[in-house]
C-alpha cells in the first residue's frame, strides 16, 4: 500500500517544481521585456549608476538564456504530463523568436524590428507558460 502512496507524492513534488519552473520563466520573460523596453529610456543613467553592463550585448545573451532554460525546465516535463502539443508548439515559437531576436538582430534585419521581435516572444513564452501552468494544476 506504501507504493502507491510514494508514487503520488513524488507525481506531486513534479508537478510543484513544474509550477516553480513556470513562475521562473515568467518572470525570466518580464525581465527581458522590461529590459529591452526601458534601455531607450535609461541608457543615460546607466554610467551614472554603475549599470553599463546593461546595455550590452551580453546583457541579452544572459537574460535569453533564463528565458530558454526556464521554458525547457518548466514546459517540457509539462507536456510530458498534459501531451498538449500547441503548449510546446508555442514553447518553440516563443523561444525561436526570442532567440531570433537576441542573436539575429544585427545580422538578419534592422535593429529597429528587436523590440517589437523581443516582446512577440516573450509574450508568447509567458503565456505558454501560463498555459501550462493551469494544465499541470488539473
Amino acid at each position: 500500500m506504501q507504493a502507491p502512496a510514494r508514487i503520488m507524492q513524488n507525481s506531486h513534488q513534479a508537478s510543484d517544481n513544474t509550477l516553480s519552473m513556470d513562475t521562473l520563466g515568467i518572470v525570466a520573460s518580464t525581465l527581458c521585456l522590461i529590459h529591452c523596453a526601458a534601455m531607450p529610456l535609461v541608457i543615460t543613467f546607466l554610467p551614472i549608476l554603475g549599470l553599463r553592463f546593461l546595455e550590452g550585448h551580453a546583457a541579452h545573451h544572459f537574460l535569453a538564456g533564463f528565458v530558454v532554460a526556464f521554458a525547457l525546465l518548466a514546459i517540457v516535463p509539462g507536456y510530458l504530463k498534459h501531451r498538449k502539443t500547441s503548449v510546446l508548439l508555442s514553447m518553440l515559437a516563443g523561444v525561436g523568436i526570442v532567440l531570433l531576436a537576441t542573436f539575429g538582430a544585427d545580422r538578419l534585419f534592422s535593429e529597429n524590428l528587436e523590440l517589437p521581435l523581443i516582446t512577440v516572444g516573450n509574450l508568447i513564452v509567458v503565456m505558454t507558460h501560463l498555459r501550462n501552468r493551469g494544465l499541470c494544476k488539473c
